[in-house]
């Protein structure tokens, strides 16, 4: 025979005065009555805050050593407990087996209600074994609004057996959970008759969710998922946590962090989308792998990493053991540590003309290239390298010659660095840097440096008392009156192309013309910024390289979209009739600075080094039409090279400089 359960003295089985008449009511008054009830949950949950805090205390010591939390219930309650462990793992990139959920029926009981199963003890028991339980790490939440569900109080008592701590939820008090000796904290949220008689996914349901959010909200945070009040450890599983993982890194980094949604992109892929490692790999100046560890050293709580960012290391290192040598360019700064037995260290960060930059993101840049550098150099790894007394240190930086840069970055670059090295300390132009490196190298007393890269520019040099001179400078003037044949300059030829062309085409198909054939590079340049050249008229295409923003940053990042077009037309070269126009009218635009610099000043270009530097001018394609177009010209230079990496050929220099010193 079937137990006779009594409900009337259950509080969440009351009557409700102030609903008595709610099916007499209009619809108006009754959704008034509802948010009335509603608005009283709060202050049912407010008088539970107390054990709530004991209960995240007690739980977030035991997650942090890696114990599951088990939610169990039935019914309304289950199915709340299992929405609460389901959403935790991609709102805090938690293990998805550390937060599990029972639902009394199993997971049929999440759609269908399962006659029969709160009541299944046997079911309780059998499922908790099921998960391996840990008494020594693990926790388990009981749900019940009524307090006395059997299948919660079995797994309560079960947990309890083994040593879990446990949590128990009610939505009345006195009840059977409370009573049981089996909770350790017990959260009795007193939220009072529902509207709708026994109707606990009301009141009841509601009060439980606050609570569960509460508890698993503080959890997460005590653990270190959090940084302030922004989830740092938020999974980029969709494109809207994706945008947010991006947003809360420029939030934390501010302008250190990577210009262009492109970079930042890359940059979290690289930390395997991890916001945490992207925040502190980059506010620590360091490199990924030694970022990753210092956090796994601090159990993965970010503000203890950034408020202690000094490893310790016992061994010092040897003065006069490496040297340094930075390109602080204007898309990107490389650093190269060199130590006297072959260590190599390499570095990149984001741009750092000081000109289009300013100041604090210059020197931010180079202090993040640096460090990287060293991170990846055997035996000074996770050194920070303001404490290393390099033999000697070389800066070059674009944008460093214009007036008054000089006296506002010398002092903070010189202050980054360990006393011993403010000797044996240089800045000078990163062009500068690259001719003299060259002009030693080869025994040469004249030089002439060529750069294509986002701009374009030839400075020229002279070999006077023993020191190289800068003697002559054609071109330079920026993206708004000059850089032609650089990667903006051909980049935005090469737009302006693709514009022409699709105004054109898509007039004559108005015209009914359906036989147009465009030039390869026009689809191509469509497809690089994500559009269907066949679909999308010029206006996506133009939306897609002009932005609202007319902040200085988001300039740059136009200038940066533009020049990587560049890249698009060196690839389509070989198939684009435009394309290799294009290239072909950007070297000539090169030949003529280098045409200016020669004639103006009379040089003898049989007696100098031309070097060819920029990322533009390491295409190979984009140096053989340059070579014939110098060829068409009459300009014979002694020696041409192409540097792909000025840093380290400096860094290469300066080692073997200081060695003979």
């Amino acid at each position: 025979m079937t137990p006779t359960i009594v409900l009337d003295g259950l509080q969440t089985e009351s009557r409700n005065a102030s609903s008595s008449d709610i099916d007499k009511v209009s619809a108006y008054e009754l959704c008034k009555i509802i948010n009335n009830e509603d608005a009283t949950v709060a202050a049912a949950v407010g008088n539970c805050l107390t054990v709530i805090a004991e209960a995240i205390d007690a739980l977030a010591k035991r997650v942090r050593q890696g114990g599951k939390v088990i939610y169990v219930g039935a019914g309304t309650s289950g199915r709340l407990g299992v929405v609460d462990a389901s959403e935790i793992p991609p709102t805090y990139s938690a293990p998805s087996e550390q937060f599990v959920a029972l639902i009394a029926g199993g997971d049929a009981a999440l759609r269908y209600a399962q006659e029969g199963t709160e009541d299944d003890v046997v079911a309780a028991e059998r499922d908790l074994k099921a998960l391996n339980m840990d008494g020594n790490l693990d926790s388990l939440i009981g749900i019940a609004a009524s307090g006395r569900t059997p299948y919660v109080l079995r797994c309560l008592s079960f947990a309890k057996s083994l040593g879990c701590v446990t949590v128990g939820v009610a939505c009345c008090e006195p009840s059977a959970i409370s009573k049981g000796g089996n909770v350790d904290h017990m959260i009795s949220l007193v939220t009072g008759p529902e509207v709708v008689t026994g109707s606990t996914r009301m009141k009841a349901g509601t009060g439980t969710k606050m609570a569960l959010n509460m508890l698993s909200t503080g959890i997460m945070i005590k653990v270190g998922k959090t940084y302030g009040n922004m989830m740092i450890d938020v999974k980029s599983s969709n494109l809207k946590l994706q945008q947010r993982s991006k947003n809360i890194i420029r939030t934390i980094c501010g302008e250190k962090s990577p210009s262009s949604d492109k970079e930042l992109e890359s940059f979290l892929a690289a930390c395997s989308g991890s916001v945490k490692l992207a925040v502190a790999t980059i506010l620590l100046e360091t490199s990924i792998p030694e970022a990753k560890r210092r956090l796994d050293k601090a159990g993965g709580v970010l503000a203890d990493v950034l408020q202690n960012p000094q490893p310790q290391h016992s061994e010092p290192v040897t003065i006069g053991d490496y040297v340094l040598c930075v390109d602080g360019g204007g898309s990107k700064c490389g650093a190269v540590v060199l130590g006297r037995n072959g260590e190599l260290g390499q570095g990149e960060a984001g741009e750092c003309n000081v000109s289009n930059v300013g100041f604090d993101t210059a020197v931010s840049s180079i202090s993040l290239a640096i460090q990287r550098a060293v991170d990846s150099c055997s035996g000074i790894q996770g050194i920070p390298f303001k404490s290393i007394p390099f033999r000697a240190v070389w800066i070059g930086l674009a944008g460093y010659d214009r007036p008054n840069i000089a006296n506002h970055i010398n002092p903070l670059l010189v202050n980054l660095f360990h006393p011993d090295v403010r000797t044996k300390f240089k800045i000078s132009n990163d062009i500068e840097l690259l001719a003299n490196t060259v002009s030693e190298k080869n025994g040469v007393d004249s030089v002439v440096v060529l750069v294509a890269g986002t701009g374009s520019i030839a400075m020229s040099f002279e070999r006077k008392d023993g020191r190289l001179e800068r003697t002559g400078r054609s071109g330079g003037w920026g993206h708004l009156l000059g850089d032609d044949g650089s990667g903006y300059g051909i980049g935005r030829q090469a737009l302006r192309l693709a514009l022409e062309l699709a105004d054109e085409i898509n007039l004559k198909k108005r015209n009914g013309q359906t036989q147009i054939c465009a030039d390869p590079l026009v689809p191509k340049i469509f497809e690089h910024f994500g559009l269907k050249y066949s679909q999308k008229p010029p206006i996506h295409l133009l939306n897609e390289i002009l932005s609202s923003d007319s902040s200085s940053q988001e300039a740059l990042k136009r200038t940066k979209r533009i020049a990587e077009v560049a890249k698009v037309v060196v690839d389509s070269s070989s198939s684009s009739k435009k394309a290799m126009e294009l290239l072909k009218e950007g070297s000539k635009s090169l030949v003529r600075m280098l045409s200016s610099l020669v004639v103006n000043q009379e040089l003898d270009t049989s007696k100098i080094s031309l070097v060819l530097a920029g990322g533009l001018l390491q295409s190979e394609v984009y140096q053989k039409i340059l070579l014939k177009e110098l060829a068409s010209a009459g300009i014979d230079f002694g020696d041409i090279q192409a540097v792909q990496q000025p840093a380290l050929v400096a860094a290469k220099h300066l080692l073997g400089k200081s060695d003979k010193d």
